[in-house]
This record gives C-alpha cells, sequence and structure tokens, in this order.
C-alpha cells in the first residue's frame, strides 16, 4: 500500500513539474530570445534559427535559476488538483498521514536539488561560455583560441584617467598581455583628450605598480620612445584582476573548492565566491523548501472552502522566500553576512516555518 502511493504521488507530482517546466521555461526562454534579438539582430544581418541556437546554449543555465519556482508551482499544481478531485480526502480517510502523502514529492525534491547543482549548473556554466563565443564570432569581435578574456581596465589619475587595454588576463601570475596604457587627460571643458600611450608586450602587477619590459611611449606629434622597463604606479589590486577573470555565475559547481582554497593562499577576498558555492549547495533545501510551501497552501481539504486563496498564498510565500535569499545573498556579497548564513537562512527559516504549520494542521 505505502509503496503503491509513494509511486501514485510521484507520478502525479512529476506530471505538475512537467507542466510547469514547459511553461516557466518556454517564458524564460522566449524572453531571453526576444533579449537577444534586440541585442544582435540590431547590428547584424541573423536568422531566427541562428537566435534560436545562440538562446539554447543559455537554457541549462536559465532553467537552474528557475528552478525553485517550478519546483513550487509543479508541486501546488499536482496538490491542488488532487484535492480540488478529493483524492487527498480519501487518502487522509484511510488513515494515510499526510507526511506519507508528501514524502514522494519531498525526496523528488531533494534529487532535483542535487541534480540542478552538480549537473545543470556545470552544463550551464559550459553553455554560457559556448553562447558567448559564438556571439562574440557572430559579431566579428575578434576570437583566439588562446586569448579568451579580453580586457578594459579603467583608473582615475590626477589629471583625467588611464584606460588599461589588454589582449589577455593570465589571472595566476597577474599578468595582462598585449597591454596597451591610454592617459586621458579632461580639460575645463570636460572632454577628453589622450595626452600619451604606452605599449608593453606585457604587463605584471606588483603591489601597487605596473611592471613592463619592452615598452614604448607614444606621444602626440612626436616620434615614438622606447622606454624598456618602466614601472607604472597603479590603485588596481590584485582582487580586481581576480573578479575580472573568474565571474562567480561562470563557475562550476565542482570547480569552486579549487578556485576558493586558491584564492584565499593568495590572500584574496572570496566572500562572493563563497556565497555561490554555498548557495548551489543549498539548493536541495531550498527547492525542499519550495516543495513543503507548495504542500502548506494546498493540504487544506477542498471542501472547506478557501483552497484557491490558499493556492495563491502559497504562490506569494514563494516569491517572498526569494526576494528575502535574494536580499541576504546582496548583504553577504558586501561581507555583512557569513557566506554560509547568507545562503542558507532563507529556504532553512522557510521550509521550517512550513513544517510547523503542516505538522500544526495534521496533528493539532
Amino acid at each position: 500500500m505505502t509503496s503503491l502511493l509513494h509511486r501514485y504521488m510521484l507520478t502525479q507530482t512529476l506530471a505538475g513539474l512537467g507542466v510547469a517546466t514547459a511553461i516557466i521555461s518556454s517564458v524564460i526562454l522566449l524572453v531571453d530570445f526576444v533579449e537577444q534579438t534586440r541585442a544582435i539582430s540590431t547590428r547584424i544581418d541573423i536568422s531566427a534559427i541562428e537566435l534560436i541556437r545562440l538562446t539554447s546554449f543559455r537554457a541549462p543555465s536559465l532553467i537552474e535559476t528557475t528552478l525553485p519556482f517550478i519546483l513550487l508551482f509543479g508541486v501546488l499544481t499536482s496538490l491542488f488538483r488532487l484535492n480540488r478531485q478529493s483524492e487527498i480526502v480519501v487518502m487522509r480517510g484511510s488513515g494515510v498521514s499526510a507526511w506519507r502523502i508528501l514524502a514522494a514529492p519531498m525526496v523528488l525534491s531533494i534529487v532535483i536539488g542535487l541534480f540542478g547543482a552538480m549537473v545543470l549548473n556545470p552544463l550551464g556554466a559550459a553553455g554560457n561560455a559556448i553562447f558567448e563565443r559564438e556571439r562574440d564570432i557572430l559579431m566579428n569581435v575578434e576570437y583566439d583560441e588562446e586569448s579568451l578574456q579580453p580586457v578594459w581596465l579603467r583608473e582615475a589619475n590626477i589629471d583625467g584617467y588611464t584606460v588599461i587595454v589588454a589582449e589577455d588576463l593570465r589571472e595566476n601570475q597577474q599578468q595582462l598581455i598585449d597591454t596597451a596604457f591610454l592617459y586621458f587627460d579632461v580639460g575645463p571643458d570636460g572632454v577628453p583628450s589622450m595626452s600619451r600611450r604606452i605599449d608593453a608586450p606585457s604587463a605584471y602587477l606588483r603591489e601597487g605598480f605596473w611592471e613592463m619590459e619592452d615598452a614604448v611611449e607614444r606621444v602626440p606629434e612626436a616620434a615614438a620612445t622606447n622606454l624598456g622597463r618602466v614601472t607604472l604606479p597603479t590603485g588596481i589590486n590584485r582582487q580586481a584582476l581576480f573578479e575580472r577573470a573568474r565571474s562567480p555565475e561562470g563557475v562550476s559547481f565542482w570547480d569552486f573548492p579549487a578556485l576558493i582554497a586558491s584564492a584565499r593562499e593568495a590572500g584574496l577576498a572570496t566572500e562572493r565566491y563563497e556565497l555561490r558555492y554555498h548557495s548551489l549547495m543549498a539548493l536541495p533545501l531550498t527547492l525542499l523548501a519550495a516543495t513543503l510551501i507548495a504542500a502548506a497552501a494546498t493540504m487544506r481539504l477542498h471542501r472547506l472552502g478557501g483552497a484557491t486563496a490558499f493556492a495563491a498564498a502559497g504562490g506569494l510565500a514563494g516569491f517572498i522566500m526569494f526576494f528575502l535569499q535574494e536580499l541576504l545573498s546582496s548583504v553577504g556579497a558586501a561581507g555583512s553576512l557569513p557566506p554560509a548564513t547568507a545562503a542558507w537562512s532563507a529556504p532553512a527559516i522557510t521550509a521550517l516555518l512550513a513544517l510547523t504549520y503542516i505538522a500544526s494542521t495534521e496533528d493539532g
């Protein structure tokens, strides 16, 4: 009996998740398709098929982002339908507890959370990299397999600002390849004008200065000057280069431990990367919390009335959890909260509140 019940609830939950996945994925992919159409097709002539292909590379990442809503509305749909058809009433009347009814959806949410963190996230990171490369090729941006990280940095100085351009960034060596330092003076009218340019095959970031070999200086209306070895003062630190090289959203789940460890050894701040890593580890709990919210909103007997209002309240509670999670993540990224606390608090609190409500209605 128990095994048959679990299989039935698993089937019904999967059906609801299938509907939610199809609807939510279609919406977000359509929105992304429109965004790519606006960003790319206004600059180059590109077919709709090519735009669809580009959008498909971003699909795993977009679906991973919406997993909590897919679980929330998928479980809401399946449980609301079972409640409306009085199937939950029959189950409860047969002596089946709410916990046995919810066992399959809860286990499924944890499994999907593990899949999302360990499989979908790496696929999303790889897909985003392919998307950016394909987009650059289509838009005739110079692309070199050995030079994947073109760099643009801007730094203010006394008379104006300096723009640093490089073809590549070797983050581990704190080295810029094929570097140009463009110095701009800003006049009284606020219009910038380039006063000089220094080129070098490479530039190494030291403590408070750039170090270059074979540097060449060019100024307007004058011949180029070979400077040889030169050092230039800078306020840019290693953290700026590290964050330029590695965006947390572009790192695979499996690469975070080594990345965080190497950054700590180099004395770099790792809060944003730890926060992202903890958010991925907390994904099963987040999806479980979404499932419990849906259960708390739909386990009320349909004949008592107000089932639709409760279901709507469940959807609203899911958005509140998401908002709280984003708020705590922002606080954690600023360093005001430990990354683990910022990532785990919202789903943990939500899950406990939902469990408390279900227990109070089940046991009185």
